[in-house]
């Protein structure tokens, strides 16, 4: 099977051991690698799918300590650009009461954002199952330029393409260019990922399934948006359906959106989704992806492997989510 190509940042999360306590009140950090790209990557190549990486890191010690994190979960790094002259990305992350995270970021020269169209030149497309793409480095030029003309490539050649905005209100300097963004590239795609909370930034004041129906799609192509503990919403085909979630005791939430992703991304890779008994299969699926991480703590290092998630369903099996017949229909 072809690689999937996951795009975008990896960054250095120094994660809050203190449960419970806001950054201001927290005293000692554990360092992971994290960034949302890298966290699909790892989830989709945990699942038993091959991954390669496309980024860029620097030549800190935090950059050499996040490519051997990739090299680690057996991505590869074909791809992966090295700039001396640039610095990884710092994000310090605490959990409230409930598992939810709160972000801080440092970003001196980040090197995520550096990524240049010479960079991706040696980049083709038909190499690749799927390109998966979003988050913080599609903020910055000149990635930003470089992952929107990726698009476009795959897009022209219709090949696969997943894209999850991971909405950052605080590192958006532009509002009004990032939901052009977010438009134009939701036209491109096959699966359209993102939560209730970015959709609520996206469409400010409308209602969730308003804001659905605002998304523009492609013919074919699949929105889901995730609600944390009430499961996730999809449209596809004109068609709105609810799916669910499994009900867990939850640790920390850091990474579930990731898993979520990583999760579709698996079951897209089978078979293109060509009915909404495959959208609905592939959201009980990652689902299940989701649920196993938010029983942990941490998010790259959270993820389960294939037979975890197979043996979760099998246990939580029901007449929604039974696994028999999770095959893809055929196009």
């Amino acid at each position: 099977m072809k690689p999937v190509l996951c795009c975008g940042e990896i960054l250095i999360d120094f994660i809050a051991v203190d449960v419970n306590k806001s950054l201001f009140e927290s005293g000692v950090f554990e360092k992971k690698a994290g960034g949302a790209p890298f966290n699909v990557a790892v989830g989709v190549r945990r699942l038993g799918r091959p991954v390669s990486f496309l980024g860029k890191l620097g030549g800190d010690p935090f950059s050499q300590f996040l490519l051997s994190q990739l090299q680690q979960e057996d991505i590869s790094i074909e791809h992966v650009k090295v700039d001396r002259n640039l610095k990884a990305t710092l994000a310090f992350v605490a959990r409230d009461t409930e598992g939810n995270p709160d972000f801080v970021f440092f970003r001196e020269n980040p090197a995520d954002a550096n990524l240049a169209l010479k960079d991706v030149e040696d980049v083709n497309p038909e190499d690749f199952s799927l390109i998966h793409v979003g988050s913080v480095s599609m903020i910055f030029d000149p990635s930003r330029k470089t992952y929107m003309e990726l698009v476009e490539r795959f897009a022209s050649l219709d090949l696969s393409i997943s894209y999850d905005p991971n909405v950052r209100p605080s590192l958006i300097t532009n509002r009004k260019r990032f939901v052009e963004d977010f438009l134009f590239v939701s036209s491109k795609t096959s699966i359209v990922k993102l939560s209730d909370k970015d959709m609520g930034y996206i469409f400010p004041g409308t209602s969730l399934h308003s804001a659905i129906r605002k998304v523009p799609l492609k013919e074919g192509a699949a929105l889901f948006v995730t609600r944390g503990a009430e499961g996730c919403t999809i449209l596809y085909e004109d068609q709105m359906i609810e799916v669910p979630s499994f009900k867990v005791n939850t640790v920390d939430t850091t990474g579930c959106g990731d898993a979520f992703m990583a999760g579709l991304i698996y079951k897209a890779t089978e078979q293109r989704f060509c009915s909404v008994n495959d959208v609905r299969k592939a959201a009980v699926f990652a689902n299940a992806v989701a649920a196993l991480v938010a029983t942990r703590i941490g998010a790259a290092g959270s993820m389960p492997h294939i037979e975890e998630v197979e043996g979760f369903l099998r246990e939580h099996s029901t007449n929604e989510t039974a696994i028999d017949g999770f095959g893809s229909s055929t196009c």
